[in-house]
């Protein structure tokens, strides 16, 4: 084994650890080894396959370096929506029980609460749902695991230990609602109802889909009632509310340079189906191949197959160097 390839991979993982704050432990599993390998290999200890190890090493930096060179993405924009996300969770955080909002995908608001979670990190617990955490015991242990609540076995005393660990003035975000079924809102709901019987808050705020209004808040339906009736925000978004100034906001590259006509174009691709999420993918395929003027968006649209339906691109040409 080369001593020089083996002392440059783990100079590489000192970086990491350092520049992250991990442990040994835990920067071996993003890299793919374990902790106790990347100490045998700096001891020089390690008995298995030294080569084998420094190559897993070397392929992770390599598709890291690569990453780092792509286009990145503001993390966080305040734009008229994710305002209005982050502003929902701090009324319910504030007043506590329940609260939705609903919108179309693509349009910030996973952003919002993640941004709300990282501002709020003693009181707030954000959690992303998907279709494999819907039942009770699923939600149940989720939420055990992200508050550090004793674990337990049984649904009820797994309940009392999570009631046990909140607090007075927490908030529980949980995005990708519109997978909950009725009897894991309920069980949650029970939360918030148990704060408030004794005179303090705990905020619950379902984030998701049109569908999670629709099935968590409808009226009609008589097995959401008492939760439409515990609501205290419905509030629906969709791609159609997206203003121009939020592509400004996302692409500060675009407005630095005064180009009108691609802010136009992401602000239409913006407002279909595709959402800023769409937007921002075509404009970092485009970036990424150095080329991210009208035509450059447009030829990229294209290649990524994005339905262009509705959009005026004459109109948009002719409106480059507009104020």
């Amino acid at each position: 084994m080369d001593n020089e390839r083996l002392t440059a991979a783990l100079a590489k993982v000192e970086e990491l650890k350092v520049n992250q704050g991990l442990s040994q432990e835990k920067a071996g599993k993003l890299i793919g080894v374990s902790g106790s390998v990347l100490s045998g290999l700096a001891s020089g200890k390690y008995k298995g396959d030294t080569e084998r190890m420094v190559k897993i090493i070397e392929d992770y930096f390599v598709v890291k370096d690569n990453y780092d060179c792509t286009y990145q993405e503001i993390e966080y924009a305040e734009t008229s929506i994710s305002t209005k996300v982050y502003d929902t969770i701090k009324l319910c955080h504030i007043k506590g029980g329940l609260a939705i909002f609903s919108g179309d995908a693509g349009i910030g608001k996973t952003k919002a609460a993640k941004k709300y979670a990282a501002d709020n990190p003693t009181n707030s617990i954000y959690i992303s749902l998907n279709p494999c955490l819907t039942s009770i015991k699923a939600i149940l242990k989720l939420l055990s695991s992200k508050i550090g609540a004793r674990p337990e076995r049984q649904l009820d005393d797994m309940w009392l230990a999570i009631r046990e660990k909140l607090s007075d003035g927490m908030v529980l975000i949980f995005d990708e609602a519109q997978h909950l079924p009725y009897k894991p809102i309920e069980t949650l709901r029970a939360f918030s109802d148990s704060f408030a019987d004794e005179g303090q808050t705990l905020g619950i705020i379902f984030i998701g889909n049109p569908e999670t209004v629709r099935r968590l808040g409808a009226k009609q339906k008589a097995e959401f009632a008492q939760i439409a009736n515990r609501t205290k925000q419905k509030l629906i978004y969709g791609t159609k509310h997206i203003q121009r100034r939020d592509i400004e906001l996302l692409f500060p590259v675009l407005r630095s340079r005064n180009m009108d006509a691609e802010i136009d174009f992401l602000w239409g691709i913006s407002r279909t189906e595709q959402g800023l999420r769409g937007a921002v993918n075509l404009f970092g395929n485009a970036y990424d191949n150095n080329n991210y003027t009208l035509k450059g968006l447009t030829a990229m649209a294209k290649h990524m197959e994005l339905d262009l339906t509705g959009l005026d691109i004459k109109s948009i040409k002719s409106s480059k160097g507009a104020a």
